[in-house]
């Protein structure tokens, strides 16, 4: 048998490997590198991640959003003022005497978060409106932050004072008959409470959205059933207490004062849990107003028009729900407005 001859200049199969790997790996560490420039561009410019909204750490009011902040995340634009407010800028006391200013206090589910357009919002929609229905000009600032209970939002009134209102507004759930600060360490340690931007926006995604699905998963998509009560009577008496201080801090200040009452998903579709009455009583007997949101997202809901968040999501109103807090809203706002004198 004729032995294969082997070309002088052909190098062994073994070294022409040898020769080409760095080449083929400079062409898959280029092609890896591509990729990851492309979705860091794709992730800051089209969902705004590597700049979400931050916050700063208080010693009273927990924690509050840093001010003088506009930004774009997921689609939507999100504004904070000089006085951390997701709200339009305006000088700290009015300049026109015949302005209205209405100041509403609450959660997340007051300050939209980032699946909700500043244009949207309950707050920016009743300040057009407002000013539109009574031909003066409006303010409408939108105090709010996510998770905050009403101890929160009387240490902000208290902190910042509530900005020559002529009419205050709080919204709270039944949630927040027992929902007090821990100050536990959040801000800059927690990734839903940044106190810097991320040096990469890949690094965000991964961090705040990514690895928590994957170690705790997305949960199930049904309404879970709320707690029926809170774990502490301790946490009932100082939460209801500030509800009643915040409402006497307004009043004193010259304010109406109006609690508007925010239904769950499933506390809508079936009735309200532990904490809506005992709101209700003691906004009533502080010499509140007390208006019920429940039943517009309630007969909403019957209507096949889901005005809530996208399920696992149980109480954060969409755009739709927005509208329908604006509109519960405005006429008592006005009616409160009326019977201060405000502007005459």
């Amino acid at each position: 048998m004729t032995e294969p001859v082997q070309r002088a200049n052909t190098p062994p199969p073994a070294a022409a490997w040898r020769r080409r790997w760095p080449r083929r790996l400079a062409w898959l560490v280029g092609i890896v590198l591509a990729l990851l420039g492309g979705a860091e561009l794709v992730g800051r410019i089209a969902f705004g991640l590597g700049h979400p909204p931050l916050f700063l750490a208080d010693p009273k009011i927990e924690y509050l959003y840093q001010p003088n902040q506009d930004l774009h995340r997921f689609g939507s634009h999100l504004h904070f003022n000089a006085y951390s407010m997701r709200a339009d800028d305006f000088p700290a006391r009015k300049t026109d005497p015949r302005e209205l200013r209405v100041m509403v206090l609450g959660d997340s589910v007051v300050n939209g978060g980032a699946r909700t357009d500043q244009s949207e919002l309950a707050t920016t929609l009743l300040q057009r409106e407002l000013a539109s229905r009574l031909n003066r000009p409006v303010i409408v600032g939108n105090i709010s932050a996510p998770s905050w209970g009403p101890p929160n939002m009387l240490a902000y009134a208290k902190r910042f004072g509530l900005f020559d209102a002529d009419v205050v507004v709080v919204v709270l759930n039944s949630n927040d008959s027992f929902d007090v600060p821990t100050y536990a360490p959040m801000v800059g340690v927690l990734p839903d409470y940044p106190d810097h931007r991320p040096l990469l926006a890949l690094e965000e995604a991964a961090d705040r959205y990514i690895i928590p699905r994957l170690r705790f998963g997305t949960g199930k998509l049904e309404e879970a059933p709320s707690l029926d009560k809170p774990a502490r009577q301790s946490d009932v008496d100082e939460s209801l207490t500030a509800v009643r201080e915040l409402i006497e801090l307004a009043r004193s200040s010259g304010a109406r004062v109006i609690v508007a009452q925010h239904l769950e998903r499933a506390e809508a579709r079936g009735q309200p849990k532990f904490g809506y009455a005992e709101i209700g009583e003691t906004a009533r007997s502080s010499g509140a107003e007390v208006v019920g949101l429940g039943p517009a997202f309630r007969d909403a809901l019957g209507a096949g028009k889901d005005p809530y968040q996208p399920l696992p999501n149980l109480v954060h109103p969409n755009a739709l729900g927005q509208r329908l807090i604006a509109d519960q809203l405005i006429d008592p706002i006005v009616k409160a407005a009326s019977a201060s004198g405000s502007g005459r």
